[in-house]
C-alpha cells in the first residue's frame, strides 16, 4: 500500500496544532470567564441573603436560592459546599469588605474619639442600607448554630482588635481614661452596636410589638451611644 505524500502528514500536523491552540483559552478569555464566575458567585450570595431573610435559615432551600439567582441549583455547589457554607461566606465576606473600607476611612483621621465614631458609623450604615443583611447577621446566623464557629469568630475578633487599638491610642494620647480594661470596653462597644441594630430591625419587621414606642434612626442611636461612652470612657476636658 502506497504511503501518503509527505505534505499530507505536514498538513495533518498543522491542523492538529491549530486545533490544540484554538482549544487553549487566551488570557482575555480566561479573564472574562473568571469575571463571569465571580459575578455568578456574587449573584448567589445576594440571592441567599434575600432567601434567608425571607424564609429563615432553617426553612430556606437551595432550589429557591438558585431560582432567585437565576442559576441551576447544581451551580450553587460549584461555589459552596452547603447551605451552612453559604451563610458563613456571606458573614465573612461582608465583614472583610467592611474592615477594608473602614481601614481606608480611618487612615486620614487623627483623633481617636473621631475614629471610634467612624467605626460605629461604618457598621450602622452597612445595616441601615440593607436590613435583610442585618437580619441574616443578627437572627439567622445564630439560628444556624454557626455563629461561634472559627470562620465568623475570626473576622469578629479582627474588628474587636481594631476597636481596641483605637481605645489604646486614645489612652496613650490622654483622651480616653487609662483606668479602663480595653478588652471589656471593646466588647461593650460591639455589643451595644449589635443590640441597637437588632432593636432597630425588630421595630421594622415587627412594628405591632412596638406600637407604644417611638421609632429611632440609626443616626440617633450612634449619637446616643457616643454621648453615653463620652461620660464613661472619655477624659473630660
Amino acid at each position: 500500500m502506497a504511503r501518503p505524500p509527505v505534505h499530507v502528514y505536514a498538513g495533518a500536523r498543522a491542523e492538529n496544532k491549530h486545533a490544540r491552540s484554538s482549544d487553549t483559552p487566551t488570557p482575555r478569555a480566561r479573564a472574562v470567564r473568571a469575571s463571569r464566575s465571580l459575578n455568578r458567585k456574587d449573584l448567589i450570595l445576594k440571592a441567599a441573603i434575600k432567601v434567608f431573610a425571607r424564609y429563615g435559615f432553617s426553612r430556606a432551600r437551595t432550589a429557591v436560592i438558585a431560582r432567585e439567582a437565576r442559576v441551576a441549583e447544581g451551580t450553587i455547589y460549584n461555589y459552596f459546599k452547603s447551605k451552612d457554607d453559604l451563610i458563613l461566606t456571606i458573614f465573612e465576606q461582608t465583614w472583610r469588605d467592611l474592615l477594608q473600607a473602614l481601614r481606608a476611612k480611618l487612615d486620614p483621621v487623627d483623633d481617636p474619639i473621631q475614629k471610634l465614631a467612624v467605626a460605629l458609623t461604618q457598621v450602622l450604615d452597612l445595616f441601615e442600607a440593607d436590613p435583610m443583611l442585618a437580619e441574616v447577621f443578627l437572627v439567622e446566623l445564630r439560628q444556624s448554630g454557626k455563629c461561634f464557629s472559627s470562620q465568623p469568630m475570626s473576622v469578629i475578633l479582627e474588628f474587636l482588635d481594631l476597636l481596641e487599638a483605637i481605645l489604646k491610642e486614645g489612652i496613650d494620647r490622654g483622651v480616653i481614661r487609662k483606668d479602663i480594661n480595653t478588652k471589656i470596653a471593646r466588647g461593650l462597644l460591639f455589643g451595644a452596636v449589635e443590640n441597637i441594630v437588632l432593636g432597630w430591625l425588630l421595630r421594622k419587621t415587627h412594628p405591632d410589638l412596638f406600637k407604644k414606642e417611638k421609632p429611632y434612626t440609626l443616626e440617633e442611636a450612634k449619637e446616643t451611644l457616643m454621648k453615653l461612652f463620652a461620660t464613661g470612657f472619655f477624659v473630660s476636658g
